[in-house]
């Protein structure tokens, strides 16, 4: 069975080859790679990830075998597969942890995950952490890597965005007078994600919720925080004309 599987690999593989405009050796590992990166150029993906597997599972040990695997991630990238992107990216990683392109592999797997990001407030940004998590070690270990700018600019687009969606649902709870629960949101994205977009809004919101629940102490010295790390914030006159008579908080819900 593995033979007629083999051997029907290999048949698709020459028929796929015939598209080239050469004829390939499908047991030469680097007439493999150089067709398969013509598929590439072309688009032609699948069939470029069925040679690049070959190559890599029948010759593990072959001086493309190292290229192809990370080929194959490239490949899934191109494709739109994030998803398996970031796996193969990863493994690639592991298995070769000295690559002379490390930095690449590295803003690849973060990019994988950026790029599965969705587009609104409302769904699953689980995705945002890993990235958050592998652009800050590539510009750790490689501050000077030519991915690094692109690398700071989604680090925080992704930071801005773990912010919104922690403000989407603090401000639910917010609405519907669940001032425990708001509170402890807002004040999540003031103590994790420190210079957001949302932080600000945070910081008024966090104050609000506190006096709500009767928390005026705490509220205040929220607000005063505020006033120390933004002087000229959006919302400093309304925070000050609040401080100047704590009992009118008419001013907090302009």
């Amino acid at each position: 069975m593995k033979k007629f599987l083999y051997a029907f690999s290999l048949f698709t593989l020459v028929i796929a080859s015939g598209c080239s405009s050469t004829k390939i050796d499908p047991n030469n590992p680097d007439d493999l790679y150089k067709d398969a990166m013509e598929d590439v150029a072309d688009k032609r993906y699948i069939v470029a990830l069925e040679k690049l597997k070959t190559i890599k599972n029948k010759f593990p040990y072959s001086k493309v075998a190292t290229q192809a695997k990370l080929s194959i991630a490239d490949v899934n990238f191109a494709e739109e597969s994030y998803i398996e992107a970031a796996a193969a990216y990863e493994s690639f990683r592991d298995l070769h942890p000295k690559y002379e392109k490390a930095d690449y592999v590295l803003y690849q797997i973060a990019e994988s995950y950026y790029l599965q990001l969705p587009g609104t407030e409302d769904r699953d940004h689980t995705p945002a952490k890993k990235a958050i998590e592998n652009y800050k070690e590539l510009l750790t270990i490689y501050p000077k890597s030519s991915y690094a700018d692109k690398a700071r600019e989604h680090l925080i687009d992704c930071t801005n965005r773990l912010a919104s969606k922690e403000m989407y649902v603090a401000n639910y709870y917010f609405k519907r007078e669940l001032y425990e629960s708001s509170a402890q949101r807002y004040e999540k994205v003031v103590d994790q994600f420190s210079g957001s977009s949302s932080e600000e809004d945070a910081y008024l919101n966090l104050g609000r919720s506190l006096l709500k629940l009767k928390k005026d102490d705490e509220a205040n010295h929220i607000f005063q925080i505020y006033l120390s790390k933004f002087p000229s914030g959006k919302y400093v006159k309304r925070i000050e004309d609040h401080l100047k008579n704590e009992h009118k908080t008419a001013a907090l819900d302009q």
